[in-house]
């Protein structure tokens, strides 16, 4: 394995006729270039294009798209220095980038047993001359770049929030298209279509040497897919004029899943409403302030939302949430529900107390209490064990919950239930169950939804 120094951001480049755009990277200057192609034309349903007569205004948007894309490929060797040749990074936007990557990468550095103290410092290649034109820049991002219209973008990824996401958005007739990013699959495509709804397809390819080098055993591991989505909306938004993207991370997604040397880690963090805060000042900033970025389901709890889901039936053959579906080297598993990992025991768990058992089999085909082999993952959800896996799911009192309501209200014996049943009564008693169903079925309220969505979540 080659020693790299510095990781480089080289340059970029748009097609204005193909709508194409190609972010390249390097290491050390290494004859290894990665070109990433972003193609924006591809299975777009909405044929309003921006003017794209504003160079200054695009290329702003293409250059903070070249800052988030470069994780997949920093990963492969993380260096101490990051030279960006693209553009310039201001101070307060560096803290920005700084912040972010660490609160992410914490996890891939854990697993990879890197010492990352002295890692990830950006400098700037320009010279001092050229911060005339970013003031320039950021001067008409201020008064020119106003371009909103009526227009939403829900981002669409077939599982049971977004879901939600469209019941609540289209339950008040609300104009919004479903955005899908990198590729398209059948669990996106048929729930799209019982939703009676277009997608807005952006692809994207990734460079061939990314493969090639993990082949040649340099580092790989998890990328936050939900924050370089972020960056191609804005883009998306820009070209297309959309002025909300809503996306469906719930209140879950801000607790940690462990910590570690003192260090709170979260698989999640890209979903939390720290990010999401931070992420929007950025936004209007340095891009654009007539852009929204928000969570729909932020102030609800799974609970809240398998509640509402479990109403939603015309999907329930279609949808689903195993993210083995979207693993990007592997093959793809041939049914929606791979009945193994943590993510479709919690699915199957947070569910049960909606649905009639028949139900569940109808989504799952299986059922996961019957499962010996998923007794302790069933434990570490309920937390009976001290242990929350780096995966996307729920809180303890949620799990808590929903394995009380199935315990109470089934006299059917199920073994892996069976076996945890005196843990989980220990843990919630009939006072403590009403208390937390109280709490969990509760919608908070918070400034990070735009006003004019508030009447949707009452």
């Amino acid at each position: 394995m080659k020693q790299f120094k510095k990781f480089i951001f080289e340059s970029y480049s748009f097609d204005e006729v193909s709508l194409k755009a190609s972010f390249f990277y390097s290491f050390d200057n290494w004859n290894e270039i990665f070109e990433e192609i972003i193609d924006f034309k591809s299975g777009v349903v909405n044929e309003n294009l921006h003017s794209l007569q504003n160079k200054i205004v695009l290329n702003n948007f293409l250059f903070n798209l070249h800052i988030a894309l470069w994780i997949s490929y920093y990963k492969l060797f993380p260096t101490k220095t990051l030279e960006v040749k693209s553009g310039f990074l201001a101070d307060e936007q560096i803290v920005f980038w700084k912040k972010f990557y660490k609160n992410w990468l914490w996890e891939f550095f854990i697993k990879n047993d890197i010492d990352f103290s002295e890692l990830i410092n950006f400098t700037n290649s320009w010279s001092i001359c050229n911060l005339e034109e970013l003031t320039v820049k950021n001067n008409y991002i201020e008064s020119s770049a106003n371009f909103v219209k009526s227009k939403d973008l829900l981002l669409w990824w077939g599982g049971k929030d977004s879901i939600v996401s469209f019941s609540l958005l289209n339950k008040e007739k609300k104009d919004f298209d479903l955005f899908v990013f990198w590729k398209n699959d059948s669990i996106k495509e048929n729930t799209a279509k019982i939703a009676e709804k277009e997608i807005l397809l952006v692809k994207r390819q990734l460079s061939k040497n990314l493969f090639k080098l993990n082949e040649e055993g340099y580092y790989n591991g998890h990328v936050p897919i939900t924050w370089i989505i972020a960056f191609v909306t804005f883009v998306v938004s820009y070209l297309y004029w959309y002025s909300n993207i809503i996306l469906s991370n719930e209140k879950s997604a801000s607790e940690n899943n462990t910590i570690w040397n003192s260090l709170e880690i979260n698989h999640q963090y890209s979903k939390s409403l720290e990010f999401e805060i931070d992420l929007n000042k950025y936004l209007h900033n340095y891009i654009s302030k007539w852009i929204n970025y928000f969570s729909l389901l932020r102030w609800m709890y799974e609970y809240k939302i398998a509640s509402i889901f479990s109403k939603q039936n015309k999907f329930f053959k279609d949808f689903s949430s195993c993210n083995r579906n979207f693993v990007i080297t592997k093959e793809k598993q041939k049914k929606l529900w791979c009945c193994e990992c943590e993510k479709c025991s919690f699915v199957f768990l947070i569910l049960s107390p909606f649905l009639e058992e028949k139900e569940l089999l109808n989504i799952f085909w299986e059922n996961l209490f019957e499962k010996i082999e998923l007794e302790k993952t069933f434990r570490e959800l309920i937390w009976l064990e001290n242990y929350k896996p780096f995966e996307c799911v729920w809180t303890y009192d949620e799990s808590l919950l929903s394995a009380k309501k199935v315990i109470k209200n089934n006299n059917i014996s199920w073994i892996v239930l069976d076996n945890l049943k005196e843990e989980v009564l220990e843990k919630c008693n009939d006072e403590s169950e009403k208390e937390l169903e109280k709490k969990l079925l509760k919608i908070e309220w918070w400034n990070s939804i735009p006003e004019n969505f508030s009447k949707l979540l009452k």
